[in-house]
């Protein structure tokens, strides 16, 4: 946890910048590759993944490890505008589709990602407290 602030924001932006380039680009058959038959289960599993990480970088690039329930609201609508982002942008691409269920599974990822960043925040917060 002793990551500069700077850091925490670049490793943020980069993992949007990868999470939108995935998103418009052809997946399909990597994913087919390795789901096995199940795409539906694997692309779901990879947006709730992908999308925790998200919050819990944001989390820390916007409030290093304080939890603040505006700073983790500013986190959350960052990552959920840019599900949105890259869901509206897939639309007209004829190898994507955009689905409003990627889109709430991002949400609910970045959710997720963000409850772990609060929580492990107020662990590290507790056991410096205690000394």
């Amino acid at each position: 946890m002793t990551a500069s602030p700077r850091s925490w924001r670049v490793a943020a932006a980069a993992w949007a910048v990868a999470i939108f380039v995935s998103g418009v680009l052809p997946t399909e058959s990597v994913v087919k590759a390795v789901s096995e038959g199940h795409d539906t289960l694997t692309t779901t599993a990879a947006h709730l993944a992908a999308y925790a990480l998200l919050g819990f970088l944001l989390g820390v690039a916007l409030g290093g490890w304080r939890v603040e329930p505006g700073r983790l609201a500013l986190a959350l609508a960052l990552a959920s505008a840019l599900g949105g982002v890259v869901e509206v942008v897939q639309g007209p691409l004829p190898y994507r589709d955009a689905q409003v269920v990627d889109f709430l599974v991002d949400v609910a990822g970045a959710a997720a990602g963000l409850a772990v960043f609060s929580a492990v925040a107020w662990a590290a917060r507790s056991r410096s407290r205690r000394g």
